[in-house]
């Protein structure tokens, strides 16, 4: 099964909640209304709501029983629901609405990614908008599996002395140094349905993307 978590409306279309609306969804902060407003109750809710007005709040308070998070404290509303995430059962975890806006918001988000207890869980997480698909491949040998829509996959180092072997891409690679501060390995392609994937020494973001339509 699937879980959802949805952040912001930023990068979230109207399909998207149609389509996912009977799947479950954990509201992070105003994330929360915009379920709500599209008819998803969320089996759990997490933030400050201090962006959020009294009539939303009242919304939220008729729904769904949340967790009132302090506005000061040393984790985002979206890694105490990451963590929340992480005492379930779910085969994968999307994360919605973690990429647009704030700059600052979005690299904390990607770094959620990397903590050691979502990469030693059972689920996959993934950020997710409608253009970009973002997972962390940690040390290891990965079958890929291309997904639809997009065409290019990318993969960036998290740390340094990683070794990168393609098989199966567009651009193969055996055993190929990724040095922070390169781009070598942006904008590879599939070529079938799968491919295979050996990262050695550390982690990378991979990151399967199509160019935004007109």
């Amino acid at each position: 099964m699937d879980l959802h978590l949805l952040c912001t409306y930023n990068g979230v279309t109207e399909d998207t909640l149609s389509q996912l609306a009977h799947e479950d969804w954990v509201g992070i902060d105003y994330g929360t209304v915009v379920l709500l407003r599209h008819g998803i109750t969320p089996i759990a809710a997490f933030g400050d709501f201090d962006s959020t007005t009294p009539a939303e709040r009242d919304l939220i308070n008729d729904h769904i029983e949340v967790e009132v998070l302090p506005s000061e404290k040393n984790e985002t509303d979206l890694e105490v629901g990451i963590h929340y995430a992480l005492t379930l059962d779910y085969d994968r975890v999307f994360i919605h609405g973690a990429t647009g806006g704030r700059m600052d918001h979005f690299l904390g988000n990607l770094q959620t990614l990397a903590h050691p207890d979502v990469i030693l869980s059972g689920s996959e997480f993934y950020i997710v908008d409608e253009q970009n698909i973002i997972q962390v491949l940690a040390a290891g040998t990965h079958i890929i599996t291309h997904a639809q829509d997009m065409q290019y996959v990318s993969f960036i180092p998290l740390g340094e002395q990683v070794l990168l072997t393609i098989e199966g891409l567009k651009y193969e690679l055996l055993r190929t140094p990724l040095e922070l501060g390169r781009t070598r390995t942006v904008s590879n392609e599939f070529i079938a349905d799968r491919a295979q994937v050996t990262v050695e020494n550390g982690m990378v973001y991979m990151v399967q993307s199509r160019d935004k339509s007109a």
